[in-house]
């Protein structure tokens, strides 16, 4: 599954941040990414952490034109999803343009490599912000079913602005998904605590 949020500038624009739930979702990000989408990465430095992707706007070429909250958000997101970088007070973030990052067959769901160093930022993440993270949790959207072949649709349709039109148009069925989802996963664990129903059939 993947995960879309909205993150706001304080001058009330919108930013379109998305995470991969896994290694393996990580990985789709990264094959079916699309120059035309304009993403910025963001990884935990030397941890292993979610894949971070920041849309730009059109004439954003890196991190000087973004807003330094929207930015900030980026970085606690990126933290939080860290095991190990989460539990510090101060965690380095590497932060890229999609078109730098590098797949080869031969590396694990997850790794990535690069094709210029000069081209990666490193940015410093201190403490844990509860406040930005509750913010951007509410902005929330999981795309459970089916994410290989919305990632493959984008990428052939090449349209820049796809991932952010399809929330806009699905939203709402989406939060009814995942509520549905989540209710179901309840009651499976109430089941499992209660054990399994017998029935007593006489002689």
């Amino acid at each position: 599954m993947v995960y879309f949020y909205t993150a706001k500038s304080d001058e009330g624009c919108e930013y379109s941040i998305v995470v991969g739930k896994d290694k393996f979702e990580n990985d789709l990000l990264i094959k079916y990414g699309y120059k035309d989408l304009n993403y910025y990465w963001f990884h935990a430095d030397k941890y292993s952490s979610g894949h971070v992707y920041l849309k730009l706007f059109d004439g954003e070429c890196d991190l000087r034109n973004v807003p330094k909250e929207v930015v900030r958000d980026c970085l606690q997101l990126c933290k939080s999803k860290s095991i190990q970088g989460n539990k510090l007070p101060q965690c380095t973030i590497l932060a890229t343009p999609w078109i730098n990052l590098r797949k080869s067959g031969y590396m694990k769901p997850g790794e990535v490599s690069f094709k210029s160093m000069k081209k990666i930022n490193k940015l410093e993440c201190y403490g844990r912000e509860n406040q930005v993270l509750n913010r951007l949790d509410k902005t929330k959207v999981e795309v459970f079913d089916n994410v290989e072949e919305l990632l493959h649709q984008a990428k052939k349709e090449k349209d820049p602005e796809f991932f952010v039109n399809f929330i806009s148009q699905n939203r709402e069925l989406l939060a009814i998904q995942e509520q549905e989802r989540k209710s179901a996963k309840k009651a499976k664990k109430q089941k499992s605590k209660t054990g399994p129903d017998f029935e007593v059939s006489g002689p």
